[in-house]
């Protein structure tokens, strides 16, 4: 009931799917209830796919699949996606953000950085806009 409530007030929902059928599969159900919570509120609710711990090198048959699904279903998608890297997985281990990690402790914070600030403005866009979901 929370997230419902939480999908009702929020200007943007965004359904993380990592590149799996199984996660395409959760994220329909995220896509229901958010449609079932417009018409609960009488509120459209923008909504967007984001794909994570996606390769940067490798784009699978997997990952097309479901984008291709997706697209075929007119679901929104963010063309940023959030890269499998080591740096985000160091956050948690070391704490503190992106820029403020020990680059001997971490290898390649810049490419994180940068994937982090495409993905943060591609969102941003999206608030400033009025209709980019449905």
């Amino acid at each position: 009931m929370m997230v419902g409530y939480a999908m009702s007030r929020a200007d943007l929902v965004i359904i993380p799917v990592q590149g799996s059928h199984l996660d395409a599969t959760e994220a329909a159900k995220a896509i229901k209830l958010v449609r079932a919570q417009e018409r609960v509120f009488k509120r459209t609710i923008r909504y967007t796919i984001l794909f994570t711990r996606t390769s940067s090198a490798i784009r699978t048959r997997t990952l097309h699949s479901i984008e291709s699904e997706f697209a075929a279903n007119q679901i929104p998608m963010l063309n940023a996606q959030l890269n499998e890297r080591d740096a985000y997985r160091a956050l948690f281990a070391f704490g503190g953000t992106l820029s403020g990690l020990d680059p001997a402790q971490v290898s390649n914070i810049a490419a994180a950085l940068l994937n982090a600030r495409v993905f943060t403005q591609e969102v941003v866009t999206m608030l400033k806009t009025t209709s980019v979901c449905r």
